[in-house]
């Protein structure tokens, strides 16, 4: 734990000094971006100051030239070239001439005269920075000095030597203020200056703006007077480059928090290693457990078969893939909790029945799945089979209500009907199924037979797939008569196919296959493209007709398959009301909401829908309050034995009723005899469809057929 802990410390303190730096270093940026700004305004404002002090300058070396040419110089000339020389956008207060070092000239003389006659050498502070502009032979700046006449200013003393002898001194008195104004440097409001002159061993030997500017952090730069150096400082008046934002105290508060948040969950993850391995093998549970009846899942069983087959055991085993019947029914009418109740009964029951060295799992929906270990004949298997089927249809009392179940059971034997997981439980689904077509309640070993039913889907889809790609389907249009004005204005497109060799293969048998593998979404879209040329070809033989075309349950569980369906008739410039989709009963029974969105949307589109062989699936009649229908395709099955069967009139009665009760047209199928038509005009149907008006023609015959009826 010490251990733990102290590698939780190490690591805060990193992260801690880690957000620091980085927020320091965000902040020295900002700060060198200031003294850049800083910066580039220093270069600015030390332009100006080295043009107005070197104009100023300018002067005193237009006296030297002038003195050399004429050492006499007149009190009238000097005036004059004052005049020319001393602008009013010049620093310079006044110009004195000190021949000998006594001055004699003053320019202007009026606030001045008395500095008339004054000699340098009576001064020694004077004298001595006369002398060091003699001394350096070139212009010495001295200053700030305090003069009578007030404010302060910068003395500028320029030596004047003819052929190496002293002549005398030329004083330039510059005013401070007016240098600083004229330069700028009064107008850096968001700023502190200074400027100092220093000498080589760093004395300063003037010093004026703000003086403790040197004692903070400021940027500076070299300005270039006669030849001399001096120094131009800017900081901020607040000491500070840039303040610690916002942005600094987020990142703060955000690697603090981070860190505290590091700490918090290091140590609940050393503090709770127990309480994450309850967690761990909780997780594990539900992984490979049902949570409903728990029971091992289908991923639990799959790895335990997988594991049996792969020992190579010479011992069989059995599979029984056991599928609850009719449990749909219990959801619908008890609830999906009392569906749920029945789960955890049956589990209970399957337990109670099978031996500890039996294995059973629950693989979805109402689908269980039992191994039998180590039995001696298949007559063991058998019997448990019918034991368990026995047992399960024993009624089961859930929420005060009796629910009567039972089951088909599928059974696989290892090794004889597969030697991989997938193949084993493969076939026992294919073995259950046989059961619940051999009349449910019962059980059903795979065989050779289903194996080769297996083969020969299997076999018939690639045929079907091959004969897509050789052109093998075509489509026959059945007309469907209007008994309101006795024509034809509806036909529906049937799928046909012949093979290669001349086979013709009946729909009822290729199909299912079709639904079963997915092929039918390829098969669907060759019906619709196939349906839609057609439809142009009997519409410009001059015969408006709607044509009706069957859609399966499993392409309508995509809205993108819809919308592609929609795109496919306005490219052939249908209108979607001459297009009717025929959809099973079966679709209604299920009651998806998806597939009754996808419905809904086609509807709006304006595309008709047909529930097709209405009434063999026995479903309610509520359901056609809910889905968009324009007609009931009654199926053949009530009206084969009419008129002599007087329970099938009184059945095409009722649905006719509801019909119209609904506003729903219908479409009567297997119309055969004369006595059928006449019954569906006396019963006031709508529409018929059979082999008493014509059996499903090719497209050419349609048209002759069409020709001859119509007119």
């Amino acid at each position: 734990m010490k251990r733990y802990l102290l590698v939780i410390f190490i690591s805060f303190c990193i992260l801690v000094t880690g957000v620091i730096w980085f927020a320091e270093n965000q902040h020295a940026q900002i700060v060198e971006s200031h003294k850049r700004l800083a910066t580039e305004r220093l270069g600015k404002l030390r332009a100006a100051l080295e043009g107005q002090i070197n104009s100023s300058l300018a002067t005193a070396r237009a006296l030297q030239a002038e003195i050399k040419i004429s050492p006499d110089i007149s009190p009238e000339r000097y005036r004059l070239l004052m005049r020319e020389l001393i602008t009013d956008d010049l620093p310079v207060r006044h110009v004195a001439l000190s021949p000998n070092l006594v001055i004699q000239f003053l320019y202007p003389l009026a606030p001045n005269k008395e500095a008339l006659g004054f000699d340098y050498r009576s001064s020694p502070e004077q004298f001595e920075n006369v002398q060091k502009a003699i001394s350096k032979k070139s212009i010495f700046i001295s200053g700030p000095v305090n003069l009578v006449q007030g404010g302060q200013a910068l003395i500028a003393r320029a030596p004047v030597f003819i052929e190496n002898k002293l002549w005398g001194v030329i004083a330039v008195v510059i005013d401070i203020e007016k240098l600083l104004i004229s330069s700028g440097l009064t107008s850096v409001d968001d700023y502190l200056f200074a400027l100092k002159k220093q000498t080589d061993k760093s004395a300063t030997l003037f010093d004026f703006g703000d003086a403790t500017l040197w004692e903070n952090d400021y940027v500076a730069i070299e300005v270039n007077v006669s030849s001399e150096t001096w120094l131009l400082a800017l900081a901020p008046k607040d000491n500070v480059w840039a303040e610690r934002n916002n942005i600094y105290w987020i990142i703060v508060g955000a690697g603090l928090s981070l860190s505290f948040l590091m700490i918090a969950f290091m140590f609940n993850l050393v503090t709770a290693q127990s309480r994450l391995r309850s967690a761990l093998t909780t997780i594990d549970h539900q992984a490979h457990f049902d949570p409903i009846t728990d029971l091992p899942n289908r991923r639990a069983f799959v790895d335990y078969l997988t594991q049996l087959t792969q020992k190579g055991q010479e011992q069989q085993f059995a599979i029984l893939f056991i599928d609850l019947d009719h449990f749909k029914e219990v959801n619908d009418s008890l609830g999906h909790d009392a569906g749920d109740d029945l789960l955890v009964a049956v589990a209970k029951r399957l337990q109670n029945q099978l031996r500890g060295t039996d294995f059973i799992a629950r693989i979805g929906g109402d689908e269980f799945v039992v191994v039998i270990n180590r039995f001696t004949s298949h007559q063991v298997v058998n019997d448990l089979a019918a034991q368990l089927n026995r047992h399960l249809s024993q009624p089961f009392s859930l929420r005060q209500n009796q629910i009567q179940t039972t089951c088909s059971i599928g059974i696989a034997l290892y090794p004889d009907d597969g030697l991989r997981a997938t193949e084993l439980l493969k076939n026992a689904d294919l073995a259950m199924y046989a059961a619940k077509t051999a009349g449910r309640r019962t059980h059903y070993f795979f065989n050779d037979e289903l194996r080769e039913q297996t083969e020969r889907q299997n076999a018939l889809h690639k045929r079907m797939r091959d004969g897509l790609n050789r052109h093998e389907f075509s489509l026959m249009y059945q007309p469907i008569v209007d008994f309101s004005t006795g024509k034809i204005n509806k036909c529906e497109a049937l799928l046909r196919w012949t093979d290669e060799h001349g086979n013709k293969i009946s729909p009822s048998e290729f199909i299912p296959i079709a639904e079963r593998t997915g092929l039918i979404h390829e098969l669907g879209q060759f019906v619709l493209e196939q349906a839609c040329l057609d439809w142009n070809i009997i519409d410009q033989s001059g015969y408006p007709i709607e044509m009706s075309i069957n859609r399966s349950e499993r392409e309508l569980n995509d809205m993108e398959s819809a919308k592609q369906w929609l795109s496919c008739i306005r490219q052939h410039n249908i209108p979607c009301a001459s297009i009717t989709f025929e959809l099973t009963e079966s679709l209604l029974m299920n009651d998806k909401q998806r597939q009754l969105q996808i419905l809904r949307y086609l509807r709006s589109q304006g595309v008709k829908l047909a529930i097709d062989d209405f009434g063999t699936g026995y479903s309610s009649m509520n359901y056609l309050q809910r889905y968009p229908v324009d007609y009931l395709k009654i199926d053949r099955s009530f009206l084969n034995k009419a008129p002599d069967d007087r329970v099938q009139v009184a059945l095409l009665d009722a649905l006719l009723r509801v019909a119209r009760a609904l506003d729903i047209d219908v479409i009567a199928e297997g119309v055969e005899t004369k006595q059928q038509w006449e019954l569906l005009q006396q019963k006031q149907c709508d529409f018929a469809q059979g082999y008493f008006i014509s059996e499903p023609l090719p497209l050419k015959e349609l048209l002759k057929f069409l020709g001859k009826w119509q007119f």
